[in-house]
């Protein structure tokens, strides 16, 4: 199969959903798109760090001869699925300023279905015509006014996924309802469930079981605690909803992960 010249694709996917890099400048447009899943995004240039949640849905982009450095944690046990794309800077007019096309995190549903489809049209052997297709596309798409480009926000925005996700954190071994939640948003019950899963891809309630996971997997790896007190610092009422809860999201037992963790 031969690579395609007129872009780059690839798929990543990150189990442990913490880390960081470093990216050099380079004399493409990069985007990055998150396939599936959640996590805090930080990146800083120069002495700056500027903070943002990257949900399902949701690109970055850094602009050519840009060097940038990222760090970032995931919301839940799930992976993180993304598409990364390389467009290569002759594509665009040499008079045209790329630096608003920089950003962060920001839903963009065209690109985000684009980049499913360019790495399964890659993976079947798609020839490089499709390639070119795509990447003129794209730089159409990206270079487009912005009320053509930019989509109406569907979903939750930054300040209140951050109130959500750190009410969950804080509470997580007491009883967390849906009103609760929705109260952190300052919206109705409704209103909240269908805002959030379009934010991040699944229902509110899935995603706080995940991240009782997160945090149960974390005790159990790095203490002796008693597996029953881990279930219920956790969030889990009694040993046997955490140890079935467990079983299902991790496919064994706690015990069975503490011991293969060590």
């Amino acid at each position: 199969m031969k690579p395609w010249q007129a872009l780059q694709v690839r798929t990543d996917t990150d189990v442990e959903g913490v880390g960081s890099l470093r990216k050099p400048a380079a004399d493409v447009l990069s985007i990055v798109v998150m396939v599936d899943g959640a996590c805090w995004l930080e990146t800083r240039e120069g002495a700056t760090w500027r903070s943002a949640t990257y949900s399902t849905g949701d690109i970055g982009i850094t602009v050519p001869g840009k060097e940038i450095t990222i760090r970032w944690r995931k919301f839940a046990a799930a992976p993180l699925r993304t598409v990364h794309i390389d467009l290569p800077k002759a594509l665009f007019d040499p008079d045209v300023d790329l630096t608003p096309l920089d950003v962060l995190s920001r839903p963009d549903p065209v690109i985000a279905a684009m980049a499913t489809a360019m790495a399964k049209a890659k993976a079947a052997g798609a020839e490089e015509l499709y390639a070119q297709c795509a990447a003129q596309y794209l730089a159409a798409h990206l270079l487009a006014p912005d009320r053509a480009r930019e989509p109406e926000r569907h979903a939750l925005n930054d300040g209140q996924m951050r109130k959500v996700v750190e009410y969950m954190r804080s509470n997580l071994p007491g009883h967390i309802t849906l009103d609760d939640l929705a109260k952190e948003a300052a919206l109705s019950r409704f209103h909240f469930l269908r805002l959030f899963t379009a934010r991040t891809g699944r229902p509110p309630l899935k995603f706080l079981t995940e991240l009782r996971i997160t945090e149960a997997r974390r005790r159990l790896q790095n203490s002796d605690e008693p597996i029953a007190a881990i279930g219920r610092k956790s969030g889990f009422p009694s040993a046997s909803h955490f140890s079935a809860t467990f079983s299902r999201y991790v496919g064994c037992s706690p015990t069975e992960y503490r011991l293969r963790s060590r």
